[in-house]
């Protein structure tokens, strides 16, 4: 190791909060090839490593950190590249930045033009990154809400503008040769030489300079593409028709040709960043939900300010009809508030003072003081933008495969070229082979090749947004389209997570009420969980809390003993009623049946007897039934992974209708099932709520955390389902499998395309008088371009059907059923209130 710097970089870590935490993570950091010293520090939540320069990506450092189940605490850039113009230019982009110290995750799109970086914040900083993305050609900035949408409209115009302008020169052009050929107007035929080589030198230097140095950044760089095509393509055109303009050699002029060659592949690119607007709008449109001003209280007044100027703990007032600015809790007042963009519920619900409400909702009716908690940057919603905006600039496995063709396809289209060149040389002379070996540069641009993924993935995260389904990891959500089985944490996945007193049966005389009163008050004290389940139940009934017992004594593992009112009581398991000498054979049948149904039993005894048995449950989801059923339908199989007894766990199985399960596992143990389903070949998703089965969640193909609005930074799940309704994972499964077949359609017509329409351009059909001149190659491509973005954009108008989901996919049947729900509840309210005046 003599004479080797190390490389040292500190990292936050999520979740690491004891010693066993420090441990895991530092032996899967050690774990790793090059790195010569790893430490890991859960009091400060940071650890440090040293390894050898080049032999190991922050990338690789983060994956093997969630492996174990924790997370790197990782800040986000996005930065506008206005010349990324290819899918060569994205290679370059990110290879340049992944070699970067502090860099984990780098994403080009070329489509919309911006880069998302993820980065180490103790390494590196955005300044560096655009420096670095400078040194290699690329002119960059950082890009945030509007500034990004307004640079979009004026790319676009410049796009137009452009391509009008070439197309115009070309015009003229025609004109000039029409006055000499038709009219007999000498004077145009003397000019039409001179004018052709000055108008489209300009045009070649100023719409088409794109091209040019578009060209010479990917030579430089190694990756020529579509503008090295473009450029060879025109450039050929061009001085060819110079040099017959000065006579240096005799034949026709093709002036004509690069002005439309530009002007055509200029328009069809407006014409995409029209359309792929359409595919990736779900960032936008989150964008517009929230409002632009606030009004904050200052003492008794209210002042509008920015709402990017409001602060936590500010006093912010909304009325009926305005959009919550601020995510943050109700203080004062009381309103009807509609959450549908968070939960797909058309109702709005009813706020009142401590209750949560989040940027971006619209307030009914009524108004609200509201104590900001976050704000803007920070809110939900915000989460959630950038949460898309990161994953529609992902890319699939399938777009790296075509990108690597892509990759190739320059040098292939020149060997093609080169051969049609010096074939036409001897055939037709040198004329028709430039422009046949010009119309094979243009019509093998490799644009719709390009699109056919990025396109189709931006529409399909799009449509799961909409749908409340945030895709964090798009090579993730291409393999849900694969997926083979899809297996389910039971608490708080399958099941609510709340467990509820299902029955109180009692015994021997004694009553419901009286056993429920005891053994609530008996576990005053208690925070155990079913303790919490028998004081909630007592409550809900008697309307008011248990009295507090005279002393109680908790016996771990087992329950609880006290004295209330006199009377002793004993609430718990066998054991205890074992240790108390209380014989509960006459309770036991009872249990057994409730153990059968899937309830934990509690027997309580009453001054030395048996009294009766409490039964608990933790209920199923009302949609998970149904969830298991569609699974089923799309030809997936279900399992079941719990901690519970084999009773308990059986008990649900049979009621949600799935045949196999695994009961008593660990958290540990649940990642070497979902190992084991790996190896016999299975592509496994997994989902659970990202709490204590994020070992298993990082471990499978795919991991979906069921989350809410609130805990949209969850980084367990590759996928998010922000509205906690489980029916969204076949949902998540019909979304990606369209996703995966509109990008292969894109593909194929993309290679038919090129497969079909080269050799026509190469002139092999030229004896039946079918050939292509570069124009039209040109039109062609653009064209091609244009139907591929087209069929994505279809996509992203798809609204995929959600039995009893009104908002995003009901019938307007439905949805009007709705709105009239909620008209009708409004008004009573109104009449309500207007009573309690009078």
């Amino acid at each position: 190791m003599s004479g080797v710097t190390l490389v040292k970089e500190k990292l936050s870590i999520k979740g690491m909060h004891c010693a066993t935490c420090g441990l895991t993570v530092e032996k899967a950091l050690r774990s790793l090839p090059g790195v010569v010293e790893a430490s890991a520090d859960p009091v400060t939540g940071e650890a440090v490593i040293a390894y050898e320069p080049g032999s190991v990506r922050l990338s690789d450092v983060v994956k093997a950190i969630r492996s174990v189940g924790y997370d790197v605490v990782l800040a986000e850039a996005v930065i506008r590249v206005p010349s990324m113009g290819s899918i060569d230019d994205e290679r370059v982009v990110e290879e340049t930045l992944l070699k970067m110290k502090g860099v984990a995750e780098v994403y080009a799109s070329h489509t919309n033009k911006t880069v998302v970086v993820r980065y180490n914040p103790h390494a590196t900083k955005p300044e560096e990154v655009l420096e670095a993305l400078g040194k290699a050609g690329y002119k960059a900035e950082m890009a945030e809400g509007k500034s990004l949408v307004e640079a979009e409209a004026e790319e676009e115009r410049r796009l137009l503008l452009d391509g009008l302008i070439s197309i115009t020169a070309s015009i003229v052009y025609y004109i000039l040769l029409a006055l000499e050929r038709l009219a007999g107007v000498e004077a145009a035929g003397a000019v039409l030489p001179y004018y052709g080589a000055v108008a489209f030198a300009i045009v070649l230097l100023g719409p088409g300079r794109r091209f040019l140095v578009g060209a010479y950044r990917s030579l430089k760089n190694g990756t020529p593409g579509m503008d090295a095509l473009v450029s060879l393509g025109t450039l050929s055109i061009y001085f060819y028709s110079l040099a017959a303009t000065l006579n240096i050699i005799r034949g026709e002029l093709y002036y004509e040709g690069i002005g439309l060659i530009i002007g055509f592949v200029l328009i069809g690119r407006y014409i995409e960043s029209r359309v792929k607007k359409g595919t990736g709008k779900a960032v936008e449109n989150l964008a517009k939900l929230k409002p632009e001003k606030a009004r904050v209280l200052r003492g008794r007044r209210e002042v509008e300010v920015d709402a990017s100027e409001v602060k936590p703990g500010d006093l912010v007032v909304v009325r009926q009809g305005e959009r919550i600015p601020v995510d943050g809790y109700v203080v004062q007042g009381k309103a009807y508030v509609d959450e549908s963009v968070f939960t797909g519920e058309p109702i709005p619900v009813e706020k009142k003072p401590g209750d949560l409400v989040l940027a971006g909702s619209m307030v009914s009716s009524g108004w609200l003081h509201i104590s900001a908690t976050r704000t803007s940057g920070d809110t939900a919603i915000d989460r959630i933008a950038r949460l898309i905006a990161y994953s529609q600039a992902g890319k699939m496995d399938i777009q790296r495969l075509a990108d690597r063709v892509s990759g190739m396809f320059f040098w292939a289209v020149l060997g093609i070229a080169s051969l049609t060149f010096t074939a036409w040389l001897f055939l037709g002379g040198l004329e028709t082979a430039i422009i046949r070996a010009a119309s094979v540069f243009l019509i093998s641009c490799p644009c719709a090749l390009g699109l056919a993924t990025p396109t189709a993935s931006s529409a399909g995260v799009g449509v799961a947004a909409r749908a409340g389904i945030l895709v964090r990891n798009v090579v993730a959500f291409e393999r849900l389209a694969k997926a083979s089985i899809v297996v389910f944490d039971k608490t708080g996945t399958l099941t609510l997570g709340m467990p509820r007193v299902a029955a109180v049966e009692a015994v021997d005389g004694f009553s419901q009420g009286e056993i429920l009163e005891l053994a609530a008050s008996a576990e005053k004290w208690s925070e155990h969980p079913l303790a919490r389940a028998i004081i909630d139940a007592y409550m809900e009934v008697a309307g008011r809390g248990p009295k507090d017992p005279d002393n109680a004594e908790v016996f771990p593992g087992m329950g609880v003993y006290a004295e209330v009112g006199g009377r002793s009581v004993v609430v718990g398991n066998r054991k205890i009623m074992d240790g108390f000498e209380v014989d509960i054979n006459t309770l036991e049948k009872i249990a057994e049946e409730w153990q059968s149904r899937g309830a934990t039993t509690v027997f309580v005894a009453i001054d030395g007897k048996p009294a009766g048995v409490i039964a608990i449950r933790d209920e199923p989801r009302p949609e998970a039934r149904e969830t298991v059923e569609w699974l089923k339908k799309l030809g997936l199989k279900v399992m079941m992974l719990t901690g519970d007894s084999e009773g308990t766990a059986r008990a649900i199985a049979r009621e949600l209708g799935i045949e196999e399960y695994r009961a008593g596992v660990s958290p540990e143990g649940k990642a070497e099932v979902i190992r084991e389903l790996q190896k016999k070949g299975d592509v496994v998703v997994m989902v659970g709520d990202g709490v204590n089965d994020a070992p298993s969640l990082a471990r499978a193909d795919v991991g979906i955390a069921v989350a809410n609005a609130t805990d949209v930074s969850v980084e367990a799940g590759d996928i998010v389902l922000i509205k906690g309704d489980l029916r969204r994972v076949p949902l998540a499964v019909v979304i990606s499998r369209k996703t995966y077949n509109t990008i292969k359609f894109n593909l194929f017509w993309a290679f038919i395309y090129n497969v079909t329409l080269i050799p026509v351009a190469a002139g092999a059909f030229a004896w039946a008088g079918i050939t292509l001149r570069p124009e039209l190659a040109a039109a062609a491509m653009a064209l091609s371009s244009i139907t591929v973005t087209s069929i994505s954009y279809r996509l992203s108008k798809w609204k995929p059907r959600l039995p009893g989901d009104y908002e995003t996919y009901g019938t307007k049947e439905e949805k009007e059923e709705s709105k009239e729900e909620f008209e009708r509840r409004t008004r009573e309210e109104k009449a309500l209130a207007a009573g309690r005046q009078q």
